[in-house]
């Protein structure tokens, strides 16, 4: 379910840095919120010019105005805290890995709800609700 939007300007990023802000956001993710790693994706989307882009709903348009943006969506039910820990940690991992400076870069996370998205043909749980049977398959990709 997690699901973070990488959004640059065309040609900005190598396929290398791209497969380590992939992992760099399973590894933030999964690091602070504990969810399985299999559920995490990264898209990654590339502009003529920065400043907006369709709504992840579909409801309109989401501006931004930085060179760099991390649009998140995950499931309700995580705290303020958490949810800045994570778009945080996001941040300076694509800082990181890009060399950007941090003015260049900002982000959001939305949240909706679990029951609203399935994952490997199974409605999600809410947050802290999981049965230890949903961390198997992760196991599995981990081994």
């Amino acid at each position: 379910m997690p699901h973070y939007r990488v959004i640059t300007p065309k040609n900005t990023l190598s396929y290398a840095q791209r497969q380590k802000i992939a992992l760099g956001v399973t590894d933030v993710h999964c690091g602070i919120s504990a969810a399985p790693r299999n559920f995490v994706h990264t898209e990654f989307i590339e502009l003529d010019e920065a400043g907006s882009i369709p709504d992840s709903r579909g409801r309109g348009v989401k501006s931004f105005d930085t060179k760099y943006y991390i649009h998140g969506r995950n499931r309700a039910g995580r705290t303020d805290d958490t949810i800045a820990q994570i778009l945080n940690g996001l941040l300076e991992m694509f800082c990181d890995i890009t060399g950007a400076s941090s003015n260049d870069v900002s982000g959001d996370i939305i949240e909706g709800n679990a029951s609203w998205t399935m994952e490997g043909g199974h409605i999600l749980p809410e947050p802290g609700e999981e049965s230890t049977s949903w961390y198997e398959a992760d196991k599995v990709i981990a081994s």
